[in-house]
């Protein structure tokens, strides 16, 4: 097959000039720009959460776009399924560079800030099985107001259940709330006698 190609000039030809476009020295004003840009740029790295790459992005790529034109800058930030890849922000002016990576590791504090108050939570409490019913209240009348109020579920234990353990579930600072309103239910009554 090799007798083939070496016989077929047009093929020859093809190789001798793909082989010689490979070892081709770069034109001397290319490789003076290449240098510069090299010499010249500014590289600072950012440590982020693949999922929060997506911040960076924005909507149609329209965050990194005006984070690049603000600062005069490029932001290479790493493929979705890429794992332990920090992001990129290059630039020419260092103070320029240094100002774009504040300003990125703000905007995912901010989500993770987000993300944390808007995701929810379940917390367990332990409250005596036999205060059980005293902090429930009759048909409710108790726990009702801390669970309307806070936008929170709170569950007992079955009453077939010896477990002392009850679940708050919902936003972290309602959560909080509610356990704070369970424990002063639970003061309110005395203490349980053998």
């Amino acid at each position: 097959m090799s007798s083939r190609l070496n016989n077929n000039p047009f093929e020859r030809r093809q190789v001798m000039k793909v082989n010689q476009e490979k070892s081709r020295p770069l034109p001397p004003w290319m490789s003076r720009m290449r240098a510069q840009w090299v010499e010249e740029t500014v590289s600072e790295t950012v440590k982020a959460d693949n999922c929060l790459f997506g911040v960076i992005i924005g909507p149609g790529g329209s965050t990194m776009k005006e984070l690049q034109v603000k600062y005069n800058i490029r932001v290479l930030v790493p493929r979705k399924g890429s794992k332990d890849e920090p992001i990129i922000v290059e630039g020419k002016d260092k103070t320029l560079v240094k100002d774009a990576v504040l300003r990125i590791k703000a905007l995912i504090a901010e989500e993770k800030e987000r993300r944390r108050v808007t995701t929810p939570v379940s917390q367990t409490l332990c409250i005596p099985k036999a205060l059980h019913g005293k902090v429930i209240g009759l048909k409710g009348q108790n726990i009702r107001p801390v669970t309307q109020a806070l936008k929170i579920k709170i569950k007992f234990p079955n009453k077939n259940d010896n477990s002392d353990e009850v679940t708050l579930t919902g936003l972290p600072d309602q959560v909080d709330q509610g356990i704070s309103r369970l424990l002063n239910l639970v003061t309110r009554f005395p203490p349980c006698r053998a």
